[in-house]
């Protein structure tokens, strides 16, 4: 699959969908050089990025935005060593001569706590040899599942058993070093005999148990040579490769000094040439390179900014070619680290710091400790500079579907929401008032009252002195919900923002809301109404989740997905997964679930044009039309109702299918 396609598929449905459309551009521009394969039930772009669907792919997708930025920093990708100890010599090795004393399997344990805190999206346990650890499968279990994890390994120790093991783990991908197609010229190159047949043995196993199974290859500029680089890629597919991924030499650890082996820009241009050719053909395994996704037109060097090296003594150095260290996390928490390092490293840049740096690092052992770092990098690291592509295009995705978008959608629809919602969505509503204790309540709040029609529910329940203050964005909807309930003294209405009133009219006896959270971001609201209720009070609420409706929603994504410009605005709301989404978030705000069920809703019409009707005068689809270029809403239209039609198959009758969460939970 080539990757503009794969792009279309993924950005019709979350996580992907809600990103801004500039971004989403730059996406599908990056993802046309790469192509996809299928393993397993997920695919693959290529070691870079998680598999997808995974739940590291949702994470990576939700914190695109605070990538790059030291003063919120989210990391995305960490080499981690989990030693530095090594049975081979290979020629390249940037981890020569480190020491070799381990870091304590508990110390393992609270920094990848506070790698998972901090974002970390790709984590690549290496060494050293990784498998020289005992406890290597145990620290990879260490990782959930927002982590996308990697072993790198020479092959050598990678038995069934311990394969098994790693898969077991949540290990992902297993990346063997190769060189060549030739077992001497693999073998020299390794300083081990036999290491050819141990890598080849190693790549066997790993795709026998499951693992995703790949080469890292050091391009040298002989092997880059076109017969020989061409034929070493079918020897990898051969061998059971399903990628490789290319490494350039770095004068480093046991190439220190040595200039000569730095391949030139041309050379570094002929890898993406090579990508580019390859990602066109299916006969071959995917190939991948830091030179294509860090070159100054996609994401440049993120450097101890978006990627770090912590080494197998502990030692934190920006990247794994740059040997100069700022804390030592057997000393002290990763995050003070990185709040050092953040002085020096505050932006991504266009070119590679090692290149910078690597003149200037002193004779002696590496890395440089921190007192010397820190003066190394004050010293010699531009403190302005250009930045990637990425990160010029993610400083102009400005302007989302929000507030002031949402209050005049809903005062354009206001006197169409009933019959084109409320008919079948007011079930939900009258289950959950029906489940509450309202003879007890004195005082409620409710976020996003609409037309009113929980508003006159909640009322009817109150006990005499119970008092009900309804907020909402929409004159026109708050004025629909005065007239239902006719006056009633029990009621305070009020046009405005629902979650500033939550926070500064407390306390409450019940906080209720439906159909509006989503609109309304689920952490904010539910730490909002924990504060605001009194000990023992309810939370409330019947809500869409997330991708619902699926099918007219996905169609829409589709149409965007193909040209993401087509969106004038970012349209990203926060509506729940489903149950354990809500649990989790309750569970941070600190409620307690009561009960929760998850249900749907069904609208049937007989024509594609009354379903998207349904859509724009219900509010379900309204802010989404909004935020498409006026120019080329007819051009749209047109063709959602063609895709519409067709799927339904001929059918006389359209099924509009509105899943939701229902849940009540209580403030200890």
């Amino acid at each position: 699959m080539r990757g503009s396609d794969f792009f279309i598929e993924v950005a019709k449905r979350p996580p992907f969908s809600k990103l801004h459309p500039k971004v989403g551009e730059f996406f599908k521009e990056y993802l046309a050089h790469e192509k996809v394969i299928a393993f397993g039930d997920r695919h693959v772009a290529n070691t870079h990025f998680p598999p997808y669907p995974s739940a590291a792919f949702d994470s990576l997708a939700a914190h695109f935005d605070r990538l790059g930025e030291a003063t919120q920093r989210r990391l995305y990708s960490v080499a981690f060593a989990v030693t530095n100890r090594c049975d081979f010599c290979c020629w390249h090795c940037y981890n020569a001569g480190r020491k070799e004393a381990d870091v304590p399997f508990e110390t393992m344990q609270r920094v990848v706590a506070e790698l998972q805190e901090l974002g970390a999206v790709m984590v690549t346990l290496t060494g050293g040899e990784p498998l020289l650890r005992e406890d290597l499968e145990a620290i990879a279990g260490l990782f959930d599942a927002r982590t996308c994890v990697i072993v790198g390994t020479t092959g050598a120790q990678l038995t069934r058993a311990r394969a098994n093991a790693l898969r077991a783990a949540g290990v992902f991908a297993v990346g063997v070093s190769l060189d060549a197609a030739e077992a001497a010229e693999h073998d020299r190159l390794r300083g081990v005999p036999g290491a050819f047949a141990m890598a080849l043995a190693a790549l066997r196993t790993a795709g026998e148990a499951g693992l995703y199974p790949y080469v890292v290859s050091v391009a040298t500029r002989e092997f880059l040579a076109r017969e020989r680089f061409l034929p070493f890629m079918e020897f990898a597919r051969e061998a059971g490769a399903r990628e490789v991924h290319l490494l350039e030499p770095s004068a480093t650890g046991r190439l220190a000094g040595r200039s000569d082996v730095l391949l030139s820009a041309a050379e570094r241009s002929l890898m993406d040439s090579y990508q580019a050719e390859v990602a066109a053909r299916e006969d071959l395994p995917i190939l991948s390179s830091y030179s294509y996704l860090e070159s100054s037109g996609a994401f440049g060097c993120g450097a101890g900014l978006t990627h770090l090296y912590i080494d197998g003594s502990g030692e934190v150095c920006p990247c794994q070619l740059v040997p100069v260290s700022f804390g030592n996390v057997a000393q002290e928490p990763l995050r003070a680290i990185l709040d050092r390092m953040g002085c020096h490293f505050c932006k991504p840049r266009t070119s590679c710091i090692g290149r910078i740096l690597r003149p200037h690092l002193p004779e002696g052992p590496l890395p440089t400790p921190r007192e010397v770092s820190e003066a190394l990098c004050a010293r010699h690291l531009p403190k302005t500079h250009a930045i990637p592509r990425f990160f010029a295009v993610q400083s102009e995705a400005r302007g989302a579907v929000g507030r002031e978008e949402l209050r005049a959608a809903y005062d354009r629809v206001h006197g169409d929401y009933d019959a084109f919602w409320l008919a079948e969505a007011g079930g939900p509503i009258e289950k959950l008032v029906a489940q509450l204790p309202l003879g007890a309540v004195r005082r409620a709040f409710e976020a996003g009252c609409g037309t009113g029609f929980g508003t006159a529910l909640l009322a009817r329940g109150l006990p005499p002195e119970g008092r009900l203050l309804a907020v909402d964005l929409s004159e026109g909807m708050i004025g629909e919900a005065r007239r239902r309930v006719d006056g009633s003294s029990r009621i305070e209405f009020r046009t405005g923002d629902a979650l500033a009133a939550l926070e500064s009219e407390g306390p409450f006896d019940l906080v209720f809301s439906s159909w509006v959270l989503g609109y309304i971001p689920l952490a904010p609201y539910f730490a909002a109404a924990a504060r605001a209720l009194r000990a023992g009070g309810l939370l409330a609420f019947v809500v869409h989740r997330e991708n619902s409706p699926r099918e007219p929603l996905e169609i829409f994504g589709e149409l965007v997905a193909e040209d993401p410009s087509v969106l004038l605005k970012q349209v990203a709301f926060d509506f729940p997964r489903g149950v354990e989404h809500v649990r989790t978030e309750m569970n941070a705000a600190g409620l307690t679930i009561v009960r929760a069920w998850e249900g749907a809703i069904t609208f049937r019409y007989g024509s594609a044009e009354a379903v998207l009707e349904h859509l724009l005068k219900s509010g379900a689809g309204t802010a989404f039309y909004d935020a498409i270029d006026p120019a080329r809403r007819p051009v749209l239209e047109e063709r959602f109702l063609r895709i519409l039609a067709e799927r339904q198959g001929g059918a006389d009758s359209y099924c509009v299918v509105h899943d939701y969460v229902s849940c009540i939970a209580r403030k200890a």
